[in-house]
């Protein structure tokens, strides 16, 4: 559990650093200080540590030197007459060794240099600290028999009075008696202090270094911190504008770079903020233009298709030819007002005077009354119509005006481009929404051209001859109704394949809890795969096939 909070404050940490320039400026000016203190720290107390450790060799030479000086003399100002008189003299010098050393100085060994005397006199080795005489070591004891000089030798140790031991040192050297032989001489000296002030040196180095690296973090924060606080303030004001407040500004209250960018961030939205404002007048000024010049349309285009009712009435009366001439001018004249029907729609759209008559009804009805209004086209082009729907109704509050219009134009599209293979029709349920879908197997369209598909005005192919076609509003007017139930609309599509159209309502379009993952058929994944999940017809806990009644499961 602990090691589970530490993580989570680990990741926490690592998340802000990440976000956040100036934690991470921060952190890493921190990390940078602490390196560079702690390799400076220890270059420092490598050459420390070799002078005091130097230091403290040269202090116990030189004790052990006058030392040895001392206890030659005494050695040589003596009567000795006899092996008892000799030991008691080692002994008095070995407590006056120890008596007379530094501070540090551990112990005094005296051993006769060659053992096998020393054996036949009786002399017994004496040591002022027997616990340390195995320090003494048998290759430093051989060394000095072999020289006849009267070195000082050296060798460093490490005397286990505490875990990892205390430095320290033996010197040794070899005196002489008149009559009695030559005497090895040892001094254990420790280095306890010595390594006590390093290790005192270290903790105030690492103290330093810590304290150095805070010092320079809380400069560098509010270094910093002088820097971001204007530049967030810029970017929230940004945000604001992105929310579409353009009114949005900073205050200038700094004359150096800073204060450029907020001076040129304040130019810069008050520029927006005023070609925004022409765009919608001239937007308004368009929308304004296409309205009024769509009702001043309807009166002439209805006496038109008055006139044109008149002639079509007696157009069994003229010759083929005036027939002919009727018979195209009555098409044109009804396809002229489907136009200016969906130009006056998109106006109410943009006017935002669009509203729905809701009714409880069978959503059944409109698509099939949709189907057979698009079918005498559908078969002008060759195109079968396959349409399935539950063998029961499915009652959803609509506009049933608004879903003909859905369906009829997502089927005039579908049969353009579906070069004479089927469109299938079908309906899917649940208790919360359902789906339309319409689906072709013609030319297909590309990603891009998907991504375009609602836009006003816009056609996959302009080239292509089209008996329906109209102003490119259609798609436009399709997803502008879905929205107005609160539902969506979704579309596949692959070359070569054709395309798919899911138009998702909700049952009750005040159901606002209702989202897209409830629907009862849906594409499985982004971009253009044309798998789904779930199945059609009507499902009350489940999705149910309308053809077997049996639940279905993902896929199609």
């Amino acid at each position: 559990m602990r090691t589970h909070r530490v993580w989570c404050i680990w990741h926490r940490d690592r998340q802000q650093v990440r976000r956040s320039l100036q934690a991470r400026t921060v952190a890493v000016s921190m990390l940078v200080v602490l390196l560079t203190a702690a390799l400076l720290s220890l270059f420092s107390m490598y050459v420390i540590r070799g002078s005091v450790l130097k230091q403290a060799t040269d202090d116990s030479r030189s004790d052990f030197s006058s030392q040895i000086v001392r206890v030659q003399k005494h050695l040589n100002a003596s009567n000795l007459t006899g092996t008892d008189q000799y030991q008691q003299l080692v002994s008095n010098l070995a407590s006056e060794l120890q008596s007379n050393g530094s501070s540090n100085l551990v112990g005094v060994y005296l051993m006769e240099r060659d053992a096998a005397d020393s054996a036949e006199r009786g002399f017994v080795p004496v040591s002022t600290e027997p616990e340390y005489s195995n320090l003494v070591s048998s290759s430093m004891r051989n060394r000095m028999r072999a020289d006849t000089s009267g070195l000082i030798y050296y060798q460093p140790v490490r005397i286990p009075r505490t875990s990892g031991g205390t430095p320290g040192a033996v010197l040794g050297s070899v005196i002489s008696s008149n009559n009695m032989g030559s005497l090895e001489v040892f001094a254990l000296y420790s280095y306890q202090s010595q390594q006590q002030a390093l290790s005192q040196i270290q903790i105030n180095m690492l103290m330093v270094c810590v304290a150095l690296s805070v010092l320079i973090g809380m400069i560098i924060f509010l270094v910093m911190r002088s820097v971001i606080t204007p530049v967030r303030r810029v970017a929230l004001a940004t945000e604001i504008m992105a929310s579409g407040t353009f009114d949005a500004r900073v205050a200038v209250d700094r004359a150096d770079e800073i204060g450029v960018l907020q001076k040129s961030f304040n130019e810069m939205a008050e520029s927006l903020e005023n070609q925004i404002e022409e765009l919608e007048k001239a937007g308004d000024m368009q929308r304004s233009f296409v309205s009024d010049v769509s009702h001043e349309l309807r009166t002439p285009v209805t006496t038109m298709r008055m006139a044109s009712d008149m002639l079509s009435m007696h157009k069994d009366e003229y010759d083929a030819t005036t027939k002919r001439t009727v018979e195209l001018l009555d098409g044109q004249i009804r396809r002229f007002q489907e136009m200016l029907a969906d130009l006056l729609e998109i106006s109410r759209f943009d006017a935002g005077y669009a509203a729905l008559d809701l009714v409880e009804a069978d959503i059944r009805e409109p698509i099939e009354q949709s189907v057979e209004a698009i079918s005498a086209i559908a078969q002008t082009k060759h195109v079968p119509l396959d349409v399935h729907m539950p063998n029961v109704e499915v009652l959803v509050r609509i506009d049933t005006r608004r879903i003909s219009r859905v369906v009829r134009n997502l089927l005039a599209n579908a049969i353009d481009f579906a070069e004479g293979k089927p469109v299938e029709v079908r309906l899917a349920a649940n208790q919360r929404m359902v789906v339309i879908s319409v689906r072709d197997y013609g030319v297909g369209m590309t990603s891009e051209q998907c991504s375009r598909m609602f836009d006003r005005f816009w056609r996959a192919d302009p080239s292509r001859a089209r008996t329906t076609g109209g102003t490119g509003l259609g798609m436009s007017i399709v997803l502008a109704d879905t929205k107005l139930h609160h539902g969506d609309v979704a579309v596949r599509s692959r070359l070569g394949e054709g395309t798919w159209l899911l138009v998702t309502l909700p049952r009750n379009p005040d159901d606002v809890d209702c989202g897209m993952n409830n629907a009862p058929i849906r594409f499985a994944t982004d971009g253009d795969d044309m798998r789904v999940v779930g199945g059609f017809g009507v499902a009350d806990n489940g999705f149910v096939d309308y053809l077997t009644n049996k639940p279905m499961v993902e896929g199609l």
